[in-house]
């Protein structure tokens, strides 16, 4: 069986995705979840909300260790355009690769990036209604959306400030290739901004790696039989998790169900050098420090001993799945590869100082 049609096999772990706590700190496993309503009666405690020195009349609110900012100050402060779906009671801002759609229901609100699923265990990034107002938790936006913060616990007060991004754009292209047989439904991401050398090489993955998934997924389901009531179901979506320093790191995400109780999904992990176009690997993030393999082995073994298959070691394998993200470095297993499915696609986030030695830049090769 080749990569691109493992999911085939595997059980589907809906919505798994990424975590961390930061560039500095923190490690974190991440499994499917499910959010409920949370309309809070409640006083939550309140956060000032600052945005170029300027005091934001709106606050913000702590709610269960998160600072939760009101989707109306990406409006009033940040200028963003809010959108609103009366059909499917979802909300919008933002735009291409970095559209934060909100649907609201009576079990809670389903968030997704262009289409990509956005949970954690920890409800780090759940968008919340409180008090019949949409509340956006801070980590989204500073995982996804380009926002940092810095918080003053004396004045119980967050100052916000946009990052310094990739001066690039990040667009969708779609592809629908359903049949009477199957919904085939793919989007990868085109890159512009950069030389056409460098950007063709990275576009050029991004549309083989769809193109082949597309490919498969026609041969797959032409086999489909009147055994199989259901019509198939595949589908290709992607985050970017990492779009500074030089460097860009995606993950896509590949669906398909071809009958019995579940579908699969196959993950992979892309980062590039915006310099060259080329893909980066763990060593060149982790050059810095030789016993790299060997402290990436133990800290896996440690993290996923909880939940591993007795006859697996969880550790470092050959060639580790990973991308980046604005928590560190995220390394990542397929579904079974290391657990049952209850574990999804299990996902572990050092900071890179924990990595490499002190005063350690992974990205300054790339600048």
């Amino acid at each position: 069986m080749n990569k691109t049609m493992k999911w085939t096999s595997a059980v589907l772990a809906t919505g798994v995705l990424l975590g961390g706590t930061g560039l500095i700190g923190g490690n974190s496993v991440q499994a499917a979840t499910t959010t409920k309503t949370v309309n809070q009666a409640v006083q939550q405690p309140s956060v000032v909300l600052k945005y170029k020195g300027q005091v934001l009349t709106q606050q913000g609110k702590i709610v269960d260790g998160n600072t939760m900012i009101p989707l109306t100050v990406l409006r009033d402060a940040f200028g963003l355009a809010i959108q609103y779906n009366s059909t499917t009671k979802t909300y919008s801002v933002g735009s291409d690769s970095a559209k934060l759609n909100m649907e609201v229901s009576d079990y809670g609100v389903s968030t997704d990036l262009n289409g990509y699923y956005i949970y954690s265990m920890t409800g780090n990034h759940e968008v919340k209604m409180i008090n019949d107002r949409l509340y956006v938790p801070f980590k989204l936006l500073n995982d996804y959306l380009g926002v940092q913060g810095v918080y003053n616990p004396a004045q119980k007060s967050l100052e916000f400030s946009n990052k310094v991004m990739n001066d690039i754009k990040i667009t969708s292209v779609a592809l629908d290739k359903s049949n009477k047989n199957a919904s085939i439904k793919v989007q990868y991401p085109k890159i512009s901004g950069l030389t056409d050398e460098v950007q063709n090489t990275i576009n050029a993955t991004f549309k083989k790696e769809a193109e082949l998934f597309v490919s498969e997924a026609e041969k797959e389901s032409s086999r489909r039989d009147g055994t199989i009531e259901n019509k198939y179901d595949y589908s290709q979506n992607y985050v970017v998790t990492f779009n500074r320093e030089g460097i860009l790191s995606i993950v896509v995400d590949q669906y398909g169900y071809s009958g019995g109780a579940h579908g699969g999904t196959m993950r992979e992990g892309h980062t590039f050098s915006l310099k060259d176009g080329k893909k980066i690997e763990l060593k060149d993030l982790l050059k810095a420090e030789p016993n790299y393999k060997q402290k990436l082995d133990k800290m896996l073994k440690a993290s996923t001993k909880d939940i591993a298959f007795p006859e697996s070691t969880g550790g470092l394998t050959d060639k580790p799945a990973f991308y980046v993200s604005e928590s560190g470095l995220a390394i990542f297993y397929q579904q079974y590869e290391i657990a049952p499915y209850a574990a999804g696609i299990p996902t572990y986030t050092f900071n890179f100082s924990s990595i490499l030695p002190k005063g350690t830049d992974p990205f300054a090769s790339f600048k």
